[in-house]
Protein backbone atom coordinates (compact mmCIF):
# COMPACT_ATOMS: atom_id res chain seq x y z
CA UNK A 1 0.00 0.00 0.00
CA UNK A 2 1.32 3.47 -1.33
CA UNK A 3 1.01 6.33 1.78
CA UNK A 4 -1.10 7.94 -0.61
CA UNK A 5 -3.26 4.82 -0.42
CA UNK A 6 -2.99 5.10 3.37
CA UNK A 7 -4.09 8.37 3.75
CA UNK A 8 -7.00 7.91 1.90
CA UNK A 9 -8.03 4.52 3.70
CA UNK A 10 -7.43 5.63 7.08
CA UNK A 11 -9.15 8.90 6.36
CA UNK A 12 -11.92 6.81 5.48
CA UNK A 13 -11.75 4.61 8.44
CA UNK A 14 -11.69 7.79 10.92
CA UNK A 15 -14.24 9.69 9.37
CA UNK A 16 -16.74 6.39 9.72
CA UNK A 17 -15.37 5.87 13.14
CA UNK A 18 -16.13 9.13 13.63
CA UNK A 19 -20.00 9.46 12.65
CA UNK A 20 -20.66 6.10 14.19
CA UNK A 21 -19.68 7.27 17.69
CA UNK A 22 -21.38 10.80 17.33
CA UNK A 23 -24.37 9.14 15.15
CA UNK A 24 -26.91 10.48 17.75
CA UNK A 25 -26.28 14.01 17.71
CA UNK A 26 -25.86 13.92 14.08
CA UNK A 27 -29.34 12.35 13.71
CA UNK A 28 -30.69 15.04 15.99
CA UNK A 29 -29.93 17.68 13.58
CA UNK A 30 -31.18 15.69 10.56
CA UNK A 31 -34.48 17.53 9.41
CA UNK A 32 -37.91 15.71 10.20
CA UNK A 33 -36.38 13.87 13.06
CA UNK A 34 -37.17 14.51 16.87
CA UNK A 35 -34.40 13.61 18.78
CA UNK A 36 -33.54 15.35 22.13
CA UNK A 37 -30.03 16.65 21.57
CA UNK A 38 -27.18 15.47 24.17
CA UNK A 39 -23.72 16.29 24.72
CA UNK A 40 -21.63 13.02 24.61
CA UNK A 41 -20.38 12.08 28.06
CA UNK A 42 -17.09 13.05 28.98
CA UNK A 43 -15.64 9.84 29.22
CA UNK A 44 -16.78 9.11 25.87
CA UNK A 45 -15.59 12.12 24.00
CA UNK A 46 -11.92 11.10 25.92
CA UNK A 47 -12.15 7.56 24.69
CA UNK A 48 -12.97 8.40 21.33
CA UNK A 49 -9.96 10.42 20.93
CA UNK A 50 -7.70 8.07 22.00
CA UNK A 51 -9.01 4.94 20.48
CA UNK A 52 -9.94 6.74 16.76
CA UNK A 53 -5.63 7.60 16.04
CA UNK A 54 -4.54 4.75 17.45
CA UNK A 55 -7.38 2.71 15.25
CA UNK A 56 -5.50 4.63 12.47
CA UNK A 57 -2.25 3.01 13.90
CA UNK A 58 -3.15 -0.02 13.83
CA UNK A 59 -4.50 -0.20 10.58
CA UNK A 60 -0.95 1.17 9.25
CA UNK A 61 0.96 -1.54 11.54
CA UNK A 62 -1.15 -3.92 9.72
CA UNK A 63 -1.55 -3.03 6.18
CA UNK A 64 1.06 0.21 5.77
CA UNK A 65 4.40 -0.04 4.30
CA UNK A 66 7.67 1.82 4.75
CA UNK A 67 9.98 2.99 2.15
CA UNK A 68 11.53 0.23 -0.10
CA UNK A 69 15.32 0.46 1.78
CA UNK A 70 13.29 -0.13 4.97
CA UNK A 71 10.79 -3.12 4.11
CA UNK A 72 13.04 -6.01 4.37
CA UNK A 73 15.36 -3.94 7.15
CA UNK A 74 14.92 -7.15 10.05
CA UNK A 75 15.38 -4.37 12.75
CA UNK A 76 12.58 -1.85 11.09
CA UNK A 77 10.54 -5.02 11.47
CA UNK A 78 11.16 -5.74 14.51
CA UNK A 79 10.21 -2.18 15.83
CA UNK A 80 7.20 -2.49 13.89
CA UNK A 81 6.17 -5.76 15.71
CA UNK A 82 6.84 -3.62 18.96
CA UNK A 83 4.50 -1.30 17.86
CA UNK A 84 1.79 -3.15 17.35
CA UNK A 85 2.10 -4.84 20.81
CA UNK A 86 2.42 -1.14 22.47
CA UNK A 87 -0.87 -0.10 20.67
CA UNK A 88 -2.69 -2.91 21.85
CA UNK A 89 -1.39 -1.97 25.42
CA UNK A 90 -2.37 1.55 24.93
CA UNK A 91 -5.75 0.46 23.46
CA UNK A 92 -6.88 -1.05 26.62
CA UNK A 93 -5.52 1.54 28.86
CA UNK A 94 -4.27 4.51 27.38
CA UNK A 95 -2.95 5.72 30.87
CA UNK A 96 0.14 4.32 30.75
CA UNK A 97 2.89 7.32 29.96
CA UNK A 98 5.46 4.42 29.71
CA UNK A 99 4.58 3.02 26.54
CA UNK A 100 3.51 6.21 25.65
CA UNK A 101 7.24 6.85 25.98
CA UNK A 102 8.34 4.09 23.96
CA UNK A 103 6.09 4.60 21.06
CA UNK A 104 7.14 8.01 20.59
CA UNK A 105 11.15 6.74 21.07
CA UNK A 106 10.29 4.03 18.21
CA UNK A 107 8.74 6.96 16.55
CA UNK A 108 11.71 8.75 16.63
CA UNK A 109 14.30 6.07 15.90
CA UNK A 110 12.14 5.42 12.27
CA UNK A 111 12.66 9.30 11.76
CA UNK A 112 8.86 9.57 11.82
CA UNK A 113 9.02 12.98 13.98
CA UNK A 114 5.42 14.26 13.60
CA UNK A 115 3.97 10.76 14.92
CA UNK A 116 7.17 10.62 17.90
CA UNK A 117 6.05 14.25 18.74
CA UNK A 118 2.09 13.35 19.14
CA UNK A 119 3.48 10.42 21.49
CA UNK A 120 5.73 12.10 23.56
CA UNK A 121 3.47 14.70 24.12
CA UNK A 122 0.63 12.27 25.54
CA UNK A 123 3.79 10.92 27.71
CA UNK A 124 4.48 14.14 29.43
CA UNK A 125 1.29 14.93 29.42
CA UNK A 126 0.39 11.74 31.89
CA UNK A 127 4.10 12.45 33.85
CA UNK A 128 4.58 15.92 33.45
CA UNK A 129 7.88 15.81 35.91
CA UNK A 130 10.36 13.66 33.13
CA UNK A 131 13.12 15.54 32.33
CA UNK A 132 13.77 12.93 29.89
CA UNK A 133 10.95 12.63 27.86
CA UNK A 134 11.20 17.05 27.79
CA UNK A 135 14.68 16.04 26.09
CA UNK A 136 13.12 13.67 23.81
CA UNK A 137 10.21 15.68 23.03
CA UNK A 138 12.22 18.44 21.97
CA UNK A 139 14.81 17.06 19.96
CA UNK A 140 11.65 15.80 17.82
CA UNK A 141 9.89 19.38 17.26
CA UNK A 142 13.80 20.30 16.51
CA UNK A 143 14.21 17.87 13.97
CA UNK A 144 10.64 18.04 12.66
CA UNK A 145 11.01 21.51 12.37
CA UNK A 146 14.02 20.85 9.89
CA UNK A 147 15.65 24.67 11.22
CA UNK A 148 19.32 25.03 12.29
CA UNK A 149 18.43 26.62 14.69
CA UNK A 150 16.20 25.09 17.67
CA UNK A 151 12.63 26.50 18.02
CA UNK A 152 11.38 27.73 20.79
CA UNK A 153 9.26 25.41 22.37
CA UNK A 154 12.27 23.15 22.50
CA UNK A 155 14.64 25.65 24.10
CA UNK A 156 11.94 25.94 26.56
CA UNK A 157 11.41 21.97 26.84
CA UNK A 158 14.95 22.00 27.33
CA UNK A 159 15.70 23.87 30.03
CA UNK A 160 12.86 22.71 32.33
CA UNK A 161 14.76 19.62 31.96
CA UNK A 162 17.58 20.79 33.11
CA UNK A 163 15.38 22.50 36.15
CA UNK A 164 14.24 19.21 36.83
CA UNK A 165 17.74 17.62 36.47
CA UNK A 166 20.68 19.71 35.99
CA UNK A 167 22.66 16.26 35.34
CA UNK A 168 20.74 15.43 31.84
CA UNK A 169 23.64 15.60 29.74
CA UNK A 170 21.74 15.41 26.30
CA UNK A 171 19.37 18.66 27.58
CA UNK A 172 23.27 20.43 28.13
CA UNK A 173 24.55 19.51 25.00
CA UNK A 174 21.73 20.04 23.06
CA UNK A 175 21.44 23.17 24.49
CA UNK A 176 25.01 24.33 24.34
CA UNK A 177 25.22 23.85 20.46
CA UNK A 178 22.11 25.96 19.98
CA UNK A 179 24.08 28.60 21.61
CA UNK A 180 26.89 27.85 19.64
CA UNK A 181 24.69 28.24 16.47
CA UNK A 182 23.02 31.86 17.35
CA UNK A 183 26.57 33.01 18.90
CA UNK A 184 25.42 32.96 22.20
CA UNK A 185 29.28 31.34 23.24
CA UNK A 186 29.53 32.09 26.82
CA UNK A 187 26.26 30.43 27.36
CA UNK A 188 27.40 27.21 25.34
CA UNK A 189 30.76 27.07 27.48
CA UNK A 190 28.61 26.87 30.26
CA UNK A 191 26.39 24.25 29.21
CA UNK A 192 29.09 22.32 28.28
CA UNK A 193 31.61 23.22 31.19
CA UNK A 194 28.38 22.17 33.59
CA UNK A 195 28.51 19.05 31.52
CA UNK A 196 31.98 17.59 31.33
CA UNK A 197 31.93 16.49 35.06
CA UNK A 198 28.94 14.27 34.10
CA UNK A 199 31.00 12.18 30.91
CA UNK A 200 33.41 9.51 31.44
CA UNK A 201 37.12 10.83 30.69
CA UNK A 202 38.24 8.27 27.97
CA UNK A 203 34.43 8.64 26.28
CA UNK A 204 34.87 10.01 22.77
CA UNK A 205 31.18 12.30 23.97
CA UNK A 206 34.53 13.89 26.62
CA UNK A 207 36.46 14.59 23.65
CA UNK A 208 33.82 15.97 21.83
CA UNK A 209 32.78 18.49 24.72
CA UNK A 210 36.24 19.41 24.92
CA UNK A 211 36.65 19.97 21.44
CA UNK A 212 33.67 22.21 20.90
CA UNK A 213 34.56 24.11 24.14
CA UNK A 214 37.93 25.22 22.79
CA UNK A 215 36.26 26.37 19.47
CA UNK A 216 33.73 28.29 21.57
CA UNK A 217 36.37 29.42 23.68
CA UNK A 218 38.49 30.61 20.86
CA UNK A 219 35.39 32.53 18.96
CA UNK A 220 34.65 33.99 22.59
CA UNK A 221 37.98 35.45 22.72
CA UNK A 222 37.51 36.97 18.99
CA UNK A 223 34.83 39.35 20.24
CA UNK A 224 35.02 42.64 21.04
Amino acid sequence: MTPLQFGLVSSAAVVLALVFALWPQIRAWLPGVRSERRPLPGSLSVAIALLVPLAALGLYLQVGTTEPSESNDPRVQQLRTQMVGIAGELERNPDQPELWQRLGLIYKDLRHYGSAEHALRRSLYLNPASAFVRVELAESIHRRSEMQEMPVEARRLLKEAIELDPEQIKALWLLGMDNFLVGEYENALARWEQMLPLVPEDSSMHRAVQAETRRARRLLDRQP
